[in-house]
C-alpha cells in the first residue's frame, strides 16, 4: 500500500489489525523501534505509573494538577472507551486525527523497512512518545499497559515512578501468585528514581521493598510517609511527605480514590522538590478539574446510572463498597454485567452479586467476551432475578424499563462493556475497535 494515500480509516484499521501480533513480554522489539525513530522518549521528562488498579485515575490526577500549574502535559493511558484518540492527550485534548494518520504512516514505514512486527501496544506507545516529543510537552504522564518489567512503556527513564497496588490480574502473563505479579510490576523501579506506592499486600510489599533497596531508590508508602483523612470526596486532608493540605475536594467517587489521590499528591510533592513549580491553589484546582471516564462515572439521574470498568477482584470490591454506601432504604441496584472470558469471573461476581437486587448479563461486541451462560454459571445466589440480553443496548433498555426513579443501574465487569454502554447512552457510534 502507498502509505501517502492512507486515510484515517485505513490508519485505524491497520492499528487494530496489529492485535493479531499478540502480546510480547520483552523489550527488544520496542527498544529497536524507538531507536529507529530517534528515541523520542529520551527527550521527555516522565512520570511512570504501574499497578493493578488505579493507574489511570492516578495518572489523570497528576496530569490535571500539572496542567493547572501551567505546564504542557502529555498523558498516555489505556484502554480507550470509545475513540482510539483518547489514549494520547496533550493538555487534556485527544490527539488529532491527522497526527494519528501521520504518525501511523511514519512508524509503519520504519517498522516495515526494518521487518519489525510490532504489537498494537508497542506501536501505540511509540506513537505517544513521538507525539509528545513533537508537541514539546514539559512533562508526560505514562501509564503502564500490563505488568511493568516487559511493558512497552518501560523504555523510559522517569523522574518519579508509581506502583499503585498489587492484586491478582493477568495471571496468564504475569504469573499465578501475588509475589510473581509484584515482581513484574516492580520491574519499572529504576536506580535512584523515587517510588510512590499504595501496595498493602505483605508479599507484594516485600518484593517492592527489596527491589527498591537493590536499586538504591527511596520508597514512599501510603500509610507510612503520606496518607489522607477526612470526608472524601468533599472535604479531606492530605498529610504529605513534606506538608499538609486540608479541605480538599475531588469529583472522583469512591473511597478508593482517596488512596489514588494521595499517591498522585505524593508524586506532585516529589516533583516540586525537583523544581516543578506547583502551588497549593494549583493542587486544589487540579483536583477539582480532574476527569476519568468509565470509573464510577455518573451518566444520569432518576434513576442513578453509573458506569464502572471494574474487571478484577479488587476493582469489583471497591465498586461494591461504593454501591453499598449509596444503597439505602428500599433503593434497588440493577446490575448490568459483562466480563471477558479470560478474567476471574467468579471473583468479580462474588463481590458484586451480594449487593445487587437484579442482574442483567450481557456482553461486549468483542471476541474475548464471555457468553451469558458462562457468566451465569458463576453466580452462586439462587434468589436473585437473573436476565440475559445479548446486546448492551438491549440490556440498558431492559434495566431502564424495570428501574424506579430512586433505583441504581450500574454497568460493569469490563471496560469493553462500559465503552459500549457509554457510546449507547451518549448517542454515539460504536467504540472504535480493539481496546487492549
Amino acid at each position: 500500500m502507498d502509505l501517502s494515500l492512507m486515510s484515517h480509516k485505513d490508519a485505524i484499521s491497520y492499528l487494530y489489525d496489529l492485535q493479531w501480533h499478540g502480546i510480547k513480554l520483552e523489550l527488544s522489539n520496542i527498544t529497536r523501534m524507538m531507536g529507529l525513530l530517534g528515541n523520542p522518549q529520551s527527550d521527555l521528562k516522565t512520570i511512570h505509573i504501574g499497578g493493578t488498579n488505579g493507574k489511570g485515575s492516578t495518572a489523570s490526577i497528576i496530569a490535571s494538577i500539572l496542567r493547572l500549574s501551567g505546564y504542557r502535559v502529555g498523558l498516555y493511558t489505556s484502554p480507550h472507551l470509545i475513540d482510539f484518540r483518547e489514549r494520547i492527550k496533550v493538555d487534556g485534548v485527544d490527539i488529532d486525527e491527522k497526527d494519528v494518520d501521520e504518525l501511523t504512516r511514519k512508524i509503519r514505514g520504519f517498522a516495515e523497512k526494518a521487518e519489525l512486527k510490532p504489537t498494537f501496544f508497542e506501536f501505540t506507545t511509540a506513537m505517544a512518545f513521538c507525539y509528545f516529543s513533537k508537541m514539546k510537552v514539559d512533562l508526560a504522564v505514562i501509564e503502564v499497559g500490563m505488568g511493568g518489567r516487559f511493558d512497552a512503556t518501560n523504555v523510559i527513564d522517569p523522574v518519579v515512578s508509581v506502583i499503585t497496588n498489587v492484586d491478582l490480574d493477568h495471571q496468564e502473563y504475569l504469573g499465578p501468585a501475588i509475589k510473581d505479579i509484584a515482581f513484574e510490576k516492580a520491574g519499572i523501579i529504576k536506580k535512584g528514581v523515587p517510588l510512590v506506592s499504595a501496595a498493602d499486600n505483605k508479599e507484594a510489599l516485600s518484593v517492592i521493598s527489596d527491589r527498591c533497596s537493590e536499586a538504591g531508590t527511596m520508597l514512599y508508602l501510603y500509610g507510612r510517609e503520606f496518607y489522607s483523612s477526612g470526608d472524601y470526596p468533599d472535604n479531606f486532608t492530605y498529610h504529605g511527605i513534606r506538608g499538609r493540605h486540608p479541605s480538599l475536594a475531588s469529583p472522583l467517587l469512591g473511597s478508593h480514590q482517596m488512596v489514588n489521590t494521595s499517591c498522585a499528591l505524593a508524586v506532585v510533592e516529589l516533583l516540586a522538590e525537583k523544581g516543578i513549580d506547583i502551588t497549593d491553589d494549583n493542587i486544589r484546582e487540579g483536583l477539582r478539574s480532574v476527569r476519568w471516564d468509565g470509573r464510577l462515572e455518573v451518566i444520569q439521574n432518576d434513576p442513578l446510572f453509573i458506569l464502572d470498568g471494574a474487571h478484577n477482584r479488587s476493582g469489583a470490591a471497591a465498586l461494591a463498597r461504593y454501591l453499598m454506601s449509596i444503597k439505602d432504604g428500599n433503593r434497588r441496584l440493577i446490575l448490568i454485567v459483562g466480563v471477558m472470558k479470560d478474567k476471574d469471573i467468579g471473583s468479580i461476581l462474588d463481590q458484586l452479586i451480594p449487593v445487587s437486587n437484579e442482574v442483567i448479563i450481557t456482553k461486549a461486541d468483542y471476541h474475548r467476551s464471555a457468553g451469558a451462560e458462562l457468566v451465569k454459571s458463576f453466580i452462586k445466589s439462587g434468589s436473585i432475578p437473573i436476565r440475559m440480553e445479548e446486546r448492551i443496548k438491549d440490556a440498558i433498555a431492559l434495566a431502564k424499563s424495570i428501574a424506579g426513579a430512586d433505583d441504581i443501574i450500574c454497568v460493569t465487569g469490563s471496560l469493553f462493556v462500559v465503552g459500549e454502554a457509554k457510546a449507547c447512552l451518549s448517542n454515539l457510534g460504536p467504540p472504535s475497535g480493539i481496546k487492549g
